[in-house]
């Protein structure tokens, strides 16, 4: 019986391992570091945005290009707010996952099985960019999200995939979609703005709404919604948080 389960494990290892280097193989672009991820968005992102360019005159064309990721540029609440709407408010209070658990979880996703912990939001993160490069299929999805995973910290994957993420023909970044939704820079918004542009951004993805502003009651009430998650997961004080909702919102202000 013993061997019988020895002989058993070495097959499906050698399943796996095939399977594995099978699904590298396929994938649309091959990234070994974090120098070949930027590359590759770079060159998506700006060429993205230098598509819409050319039916602009020349005096309202904007700069295409695309800045490497820097986490510690991004306003704290935004992160604060993003972490704690994808589940996993103690993100960086936990060390990041590895070896076997983290093996574990990657194996289970392209079996369509989730998963909890902080080390779920890693993954989401690296899936979410690796999407973006065109990784498609649950077992292309696993394997270079694995791959971004190695060389990423868990600030580096919140930072990619916030200026990473695309909202329109030409707006990627939340650099961007605040300039667009909100009409304000990123860095000028307040705790108010910055939960009412969250509802526009993943998870979700309420871009729509907030852009129209049809019913600014509704988008008040799960914006401060927000607020109060924040306030319940201690990452704003409870004064800061209701000051906050005491704001009005921001789409309403907004001309298009």
């Amino acid at each position: 019986m013993v061997l019988i389960s020895l002989i058993l494990t070495g097959i499906l290892a050698i399943v796996g391992s095939g399977w594995w280097l099978y699904t590298a193989n396929t994938l649309p672009n091959q990234i070994e570091g974090e120098m070949d991820l930027e590359t590759l968005l770079r060159q998506s992102i700006e060429s993205d945005r230098q598509s819409i360019q050319f039916n602009k005159r020349i005096a309202e064309r904007e700069k295409v290009t695309w800045a490497k990721p820097d986490f510690s540029k991004l306003p704290k609440n935004l992160v604060a707010l993003y972490i704690t709407e994808w589940g996993c408010p103690t993100y960086f209070q936990t060390p990041r996952e590895e070896g076997w658990p983290w093996m574990k979880r990657v194996l289970n996703s392209a079996r369509g099985i989730g998963g909890e912990g902080d080390g779920a939001c890693e993954l989401i993160f690296a899936r979410r960019l690796s999407s973006r490069l065109g990784a498609a299929s649950p077992s292309q999805l696993a394997v270079m999200s694995d791959r971004i995973h190695r060389f990423l910290k868990k600030d580096q994957l919140v930072a990619y995939d916030l200026h990473a993420m695309q909202f329109d023909q030409g707006i990627i970044g939340v650099e961007a979609a605040s300039r667009f939704l909100m009409q304000k820079e990123l860095l000028d918004l307040s705790l108010a703005e910055l939960a009412e542009l969250q509802l526009g951004i993943p998870p979700y993805n309420l871009w729509g709404e907030v852009t129209l502003c049809t019913n600014a009651a509704q988008i008040r009430l799960a914006r401060d919604a927000l607020l109060q998650n924040l306030i319940n997961v201690a990452l704003v004080s409870e004064e800061q948080g209701k000051a906050a909702m005491a704001q009005p919102v921001r789409c309403l202000a907004v001309k298009r």
